[in-house]
Formats: C-alpha cells, sequence, structure tokens
C-alpha cells in the first residue's frame, strides 16, 4: 500500500510538471506583409502565419526568427486560453533563425513557468520530445523522438549560414517551428525546420546557439555569428601529409582559400595547415572533440562574440607557428542572405527601375547564369571586383524615351559614362550631379556590348508623368551607405 501511494505522487508530480512545460508553450501568429521583389514600390498581400514560442528568463518569448519576419502584428495565446496578447519583437536574429518576444499585458504572465534552459549538446540516441502547435489544429501537439545526427548545415531561414543543428525523428511540422525541444523538464533546442524529402526528419537548434544568442543581445543590440572565413579540405591522403612535412601524428586541415575582408584576412594563408584551433585539437578531416560529440572546427568561432580573440596553432613553411585573431562577422554582405524586416532598395530613372542584387532578387528570376555569377562567383573568380553592391535593371515602365529597352530586365549596370558604379546610392549620386552639358546618359554592361542610351533632358521632363502614370510615389528608396 506505501509503494503504491508513493507511486501515484510520482505520477501526479510528473503530470503537474508536464503541465507547467505545457502551459509555458504558446501560439504566435504573425500577420505578415513582405515586400514584391519584382515591383519594389509595392507591397505582397497581408498574410498570416502560425508558429509556436515559451517563455524563458526575463519574461521574454523565446521562438524562431522566421516565425515573426516581415511582422505587421504579432499575436500570442496561451495554452487553452482563446484570449490573444499582442507582442513585440525584443530581438531577432535572421542568421541564426532566433527572436526573442515580449508582452505588456501582466495577466498574460499569471500561472507560467519559466523554462529550463540547458547548456551543451544532447546525446546521440538519447529521447527528446517537441512541443509546439502544427498546422491543422488550435491544440498543443507533443511528440517524442530520439537524437539521431548532430552536425553542421545550413539554416533555411538565412539560406546562407550554417550553424550546429541537431537531426532527430521527433515529428517537427509547419508550426511547431519555435517550439522547446526539451530532455525531461530541460530545453535542449528550438523546434526550426524539417527535411521534406525525407520521412521522419526534423531539425532543432541546439542550446549553445541559443546561449551564444541570448548572450550577444544582452547589451541591446545583436552583433551577428562570426566567422573565420576559410574553406579548407582535408589531409586525409597520407602522401600530402609527408610532402607537408607535418609531423607524425598531428592532424589538421589545409586552408585552400581566405575569404577578403574575413576575420582570417592578414591572418591565415592558402596552404597553412590548421593545427589547433582555441583549445581543440584538429583531426586529419577538421573534425574536434566538443561537448561529447565530434563536430565541425568551426564551432570554436560559433561559441565566440564578435570582437573576440581566436587562437590557432597552424603549420606554414615547415614549422608550427601560433597566432591570434579577432573574430568579426561573415564578410559577404546582406544581399547574400535572404532580406526580411526591411524594404528593398531602388531607383527609377527614365522608366528604368534599378535595384540592388540581392539573394531575393535573383530568386524571383528563376535560374539566370549571369545573375547567378554576379551574386555567388565573382569575387573568387575574380578577387577584387565585387561591389558594394551590383547594380541591376529589373523592370521597364515603358514610355517614349526608352524605347527599345523593355527587354533589358537584368541588366547589369557596370558604368554610366565611363564612371563605375560602387552601389545603387552612388548610381543615383552620378545621375543627379551630371553637368549641364551632358545630354546623353550612358549605361554600359560588362555583359552586352551596345550601352543603353537615355537623352538627358527628355528624360528629365518626363519623369514626374511617368510617375503618376504608373501610379508610383516615389522615384527611389535608398539605404543610407556612403557611396
Amino acid at each position: 500500500m506505501i509503494w503504491g501511494i508513493w507511486g501515484l505522487l510520482i505520477v501526479q508530480g510528473a503530470t503537474v510538471q508536464a503541465m507547467q512545460i505545457e502551459r509555458s508553450v504558446v501560439r504566435i501568429t504573425n500577420y505578415q506583409q513582405a515586400p514584391d521583389w519584382q515591383e519594389p514600390w509595392r507591397m505582397s498581400p497581408t498574410a498570416s502565419s502560425t508558429g509556436s514560442g515559451f517563455l524563458i528568463e526575463n519574461r521574454w518569448i523565446l521562438t524562431n526568427a522566421h516565425v515573426v519576419s516581415n511582422s505587421r502584428m504579432l499575436l500570442v495565446n496561451k495554452f487553452s486560453t482563446p484570449e490573444p496578447f499582442i507582442a513585440a519583437v525584443v530581438a531577432v536574429a535572421h542568421d541564426s533563425d532566433l527572436a526573442l518576444l515580449q508582452i505588456d499585458d501582466p495577466k498574460f504572465y499569471q500561472d507560467l513557468e519559466l523554462l529550463r534552459l540547458g547548456t551543451g549538446l544532447p546525446p546521440l540516441q538519447s529521447r527528446v520530445r517537441a512541443y509546439g502547435y502544427p498546422q491543422g489544429g488550435q491544440d498543443l501537439s507533443r511528440t517524442e523522438g530520439v537524437v539521431s545526427r548532430i552536425e553542421f548545415g545550413t539554416y533555411v531561414h538565412p539560406g546562407v549560414d550554417s550553424h550546429l543543428l541537431v537531426q532527430t525523428d521527433t515529428a517537427i511540422n509547419p508550426g511547431n517551428s519555435g517550439g522547446p525541444v526539451m530532455a525531461e523538464e530541460v530545453v535542449m533546442g528550438v523546434a526550426f525546420q524539417s527535411n521534406l524529402r525525407l520521412n521522419d526528419v526534423g531539425y532543432f537548434i541546439p542550446m549553445p546557439v541559443v546561449q551564444r544568442f541570448l548572450e550577444d543581445m544582452r547589451d541591446g543590440r545583436y552583433d551577428g555569428v562570426p566567422e573565420i572565413g576559410v574553406q579548407t579540405s582535408s589531409l586525409l591522403n597520407p602522401h600530402l601529409r609527408d610532402f607537408l612535412g607535418l609531423p607524425e601524428g598531428r592532424g589538421g586541415v589545409i586552408v585552400e582559400h581566405v575569404m577578403p575582408n574575413s576575420s582570417a584576412d592578414g591572418w591565415l594563408r592558402p596552404g597553412d595547415v590548421l593545427l589547433r584551433v582555441g583549445e581543440r585539437d584538429l583531426d586529419l578531416a577538421g573534425m574536434v572533440q566538443y561537448g561529447g560529440q565530434v563536430v565541425d572546427f568551426y564551432i570554436e568561432a560559433e561559441g565566440r562574440q564578435v570582437g573576440d580573440p581566436l587562437s590557432f596553432s597552424i603549420w606554414r613553411e615547415g614549422q608550427e607557428q601560433h597566432l591570434t585573431l579577432r573574430l568579426e562577422p561573415p564578410p559577404f554582405s546582406e544581399e547574400m542572405r535572404n532580406s526580411y524586416d526591411r524594404l528593398p532598395e531602388y531607383l527609377i530613372y527614365g522608366g528604368l527601375v534599378f535595384v540592388a542584387l540581392s539573394r531575393n532578387y535573383v530568386q524571383t528570376q528563376g535560374f539566370s547564369p549571369i545573375l547567378a555569377y554576379e551574386h555567388w562567383f565573382r569575387e573568387s573568380e575574380q578577387p577584387g571586383t565585387k561591389r558594394e553592391q551590383t547594380v541591376v535593371i529589373s523592370s521597364v515602365l515603358p514610355a517614349a524615351f526608352n524605347s527599345g529597352y523593355t527587354g533589358h530586365q537584368n541588366f547589369v549596370v557596370d558604368r554610366v559614362n565611363g564612371v563605375r558604379v560602387s552601389s545603387l546610392r552612388h548610381l543615383d549620386q552620378l545621375l543627379s550631379t551630371l553637368e549641364d552639358s551632358v545630354r546623353f546618359v550612358s549605361l554600359e554592361s560588362e555583359w552586352d556590348p551596345t550601352p543603353v542610351i537615355l537623352d538627358r533632358q527628355t528624360v528629365e521632363r518626363g519623369e514626374a508623368d511617368l510617375l503618376e502614370r504608373y501610379g508610383i510615389r516615389e522615384a527611389k528608396r535608398l539605404s543610407r551607405r556612403a557611396p
């Protein structure tokens, strides 16, 4: 009888604990509006999407960046409560798909418990449970599975950033995003994406990435995840190791490329062998021991903040050398990532719509070899030739003064009257400061032998009428970046 009562108390305690967890998981409804990257002065229709989140320290709701992106209004519903609460975004990290929300109404926090955050990686084959509000229902969902893989992989939301992620067979469906993935009563990660090509494969953001984000934004500003900025290859071939003169038994990888303006630029060189990064020795595939798991050596940068030092032991010119560099954000511009929460830049002149080449714009055009080269490969193929922004004619608003040019979509503008264009703002400066004696505007491209020629006076006389005819309020929207 005593054992029966004790067992009942344990079950009741577990039930109470589970209810506390469930009450701390919320449903988020995002009424969002994204810009039209084809016609950048327009906005797409408002749409709604749902996701999940959960309560943590400082009365923050932790969720995914993609759950709250391009938001016009965010509503949060508590467990089994129909009344929504309006939420505001406190911080967002698009590079690592994480965000924090807060609600002003103190009634929201009644009867809610903060979920306890873990600090490391879950063991392989350990059991985890995902909580969230998947699409197709209003009720909280709970699914269980095991941790099957821990690796570096591309985060879908930014499209270009790779970080630690954990693979699990726990069901993670649209709407689950932003919910906690837990082992017992401890949060081990944030559910964020699934593999639609494979059955029973979902992913969550592990706690080292989450904790780095929380630490980053404690000063009220998010600086981003730093990156070393090198491409490497393995040293599995013993003859290559002998050729380099590496000591017997030492691991490491060889540097193939150093990204310009990256953390490693000026410190590391192609041909260097990375032997040790931070406090960890590399194996011959570039893997290190971390939290009881074997992961890519890039984790040494991921676990630090922008501005932190990172030490290296390298093999260079037949001897081991030591150096320390300062970690910086990735050297690629914002145009390389998927863009959220900001309006696209544009400039209209002579009915020609100029935009800055970006990942969002490339994705609206389908496959274009020219755009792909300019966006992805120019800097690696021709170092030092990539501009601050690549300016493209995205479309042409037909008018008498631009007849014959309506087919010049995706025309890459390299020069205006012989002057190299470095950005959209620079193009605007060049066009607005033409001397009175200049009659023609010549737009030249490396990809097209025939320039686009506009009669300056005709264009400027008809510009206001053209904008009114097409219902466009402003001829330009430009960032504050310097030309």
